[in-house]
């Protein structure tokens, strides 16, 4: 077992769920010392800190509506990966117009819970991930890969992010003129790709489980070693995230509701 799966394990975050997390377990599942930054501090527990702690709270909610009896029908679906289990209708691909009104279904009953001001919920990324079962064959030779990204979220219908913009530095230079930023490989290795840089505007990812790496292609990419995509645990060694200020603590400061 590699090191990353018993860190999974034993955050539940193992192979071959049954079921999707419970809201606990999705509270535990991000107290794992993920490196966060907010207003020149690192917190030490997101889970508690008063600029996250009530949207992690309404976000457990929505994986607690997942075991609920008279909610179950709406929002789930058997998997499609042999565990045996189920999970939200919309992290499965959709064969049929019936399944897709029911994916339909399953992102409006989650958005009601949260009056739909959860814009960033765990579903909106499932819109890509279920490609990765759909059309695996696209993403050769990475098709493996593909199917195993597929399985693990749909099984844990984990919470994946995205960052995909590079930096406002100089957007008329190509990608290599401003390497001291942007994100790219270091070096490339048996265990994987060593990178180094930043992306902005990964809305919620203090939150999730994962974020998905990528360029959002504005500028052709001409040197490979920025022409790189991955997925990537928001408590890997070196990932830091940098906050933009919480509409939560705002609205704690100030006692308006509407934030």
């Amino acid at each position: 077992m590699l090191a990353n799966e018993k860190a999974d394990a034993a955050k539940g975050k193992s192979a071959g769920r049954t079921r999707p997390f419970t809201a606990q377990e999705y509270i535990e599942s991000i107290r794992d010392g993920r490196e966060i930054w907010i207003y020149g501090e690192r917190i030490k527990e997101v889970t508690v800190h008063p600029a996250f702690r009530n949207t992690i709270r309404m976000l457990a909610r929505l994986y607690e509506a997942l075991h609920q009896d008279e909610r179950k029908g709406v929002l789930c679906i058997e998997t499609d990966t042999d565990s045996g289990g189920y999970t939200h209708k919309f992290y499965r691909a959709t064969r049929s117009a019936e399944e897709l009104v029911g994916a339909r279904d399953a992102i409006a009953e989650w958005a009601r819970l949260t009056y739909g001001w959860m814009g960033r919920s765990p579903d909106y990324k499932a819109s890509f991930l279920a490609t990765l079962g759909a059309n695996a064959e696209f993403y050769k030779p990475f098709e493996e890969n593909a199917r195993r990204w597929y399985k693990k979220v749909q099984e844990e219908v984990s919470f994946v992010n995205h960052a995909i913009v590079n930096p406002p530095v100089d957007r008329n230079k190509e990608l290599a003129e401003v390497r001291d930023v942007y994100m790219h490989v270091e070096k490339e290795t048996d265990g994987g790709l060593i990178v180094s840089g930043a992306k902005v505007v990964a809305t919620t990812s203090t939150l999730t489980h994962y974020n998905f790496i990528a360029n959002n292609g504005a500028l052709p990419i001409k040197t490979k070693d920025f022409a790189f995509v991955c997925i990537v645990p928001t408590d890997a060694p070196g990932c830091k995230l940098f906050c933009r200020p919480s509409y939560e603590m705002n609205a704690a400061a100030t006692g308006s509701p509407f934030d």
